[in-house]
């Protein structure tokens, strides 16, 4: 089973994938994680008093740290908006602005597929939210965006079954920002 959060470390580098799945070791956590943590803490803090009227959504109810899962997949997302005709599945970033990476949005389609079929509504969008103020976007997901899905599931799953240690596509800037930097010897 993938856990969604390997999704985006996945498509930052498919070497972090591989070492959580094969290795044996304890990464070393860079600074920021911790900061994200304590971030996403304090967000779980302010939802008990959130009413979300920002969002100019038609809301029905919003689930915070909901558990999905199905066959292939499993993960906590960190937000699922349940509207009248469609779900949004909104992520907390640690940020000033909400920009969204290749690897948040492909992370964010896979907790949308499986808020899909538990809420039995369909999804079209995802959001970023950023700030202690709700700083947020929405983005629009389209067919091409579920065609790389696919195609990022599809590698992985592939990596995982034929046990294949991948060639890292990371830059020097991403490599000393990876817990396995001291592991991987891929950069000098």
């Amino acid at each position: 089973m993938i856990l969604i959060s390997h999704i985006r470390q996945f498509i930052f580098c498919p070497r972090i994938l591989y070492f959580y799945t094969f290795c044996d070791i304890k990464p070393l956590y860079p600074e920021y994680v911790s900061l994200g943590t304590q971030y996403h803490n304090r967000q779980n803090e302010l939802f008990k008093s959130r009413k979300f009227l920002k969002f100019k959504l038609p809301i029905i109810r919003v689930y915070n740290n909901l558990y999905l899962q199905d066959l292939s997949m499993s993960g906590i997302a960190d937000l699922v908006i349940e509207c009248e005709d469609e779900i949004i599945v909104a992520e907390y970033k640690n940020q000033n602005k909400p920009i969204l990476s290749t690897g948040a949005k492909m992370q964010l389609i896979a907790y949308s597929i499986l808020a899909s079929k538990y809420l039995n509504k369909p999804f079209s969008k995802i959001m970023l939210i950023c700030s202690n103020n709700l700083k947020f976007k929405i983005f629009d997901i389209t067919n091409d965006d579920l065609i790389k899905f696919d195609k990022v599931i599809n590698s992985i799953k592939k990596m995982i079954d034929q046990e294949i240690f991948p060639h890292s596509n990371a830059s020097m800037a991403a490599c000393i920002q990876c817990e396995f930097k001291n592991y991987c010897d891929d950069r000098e």
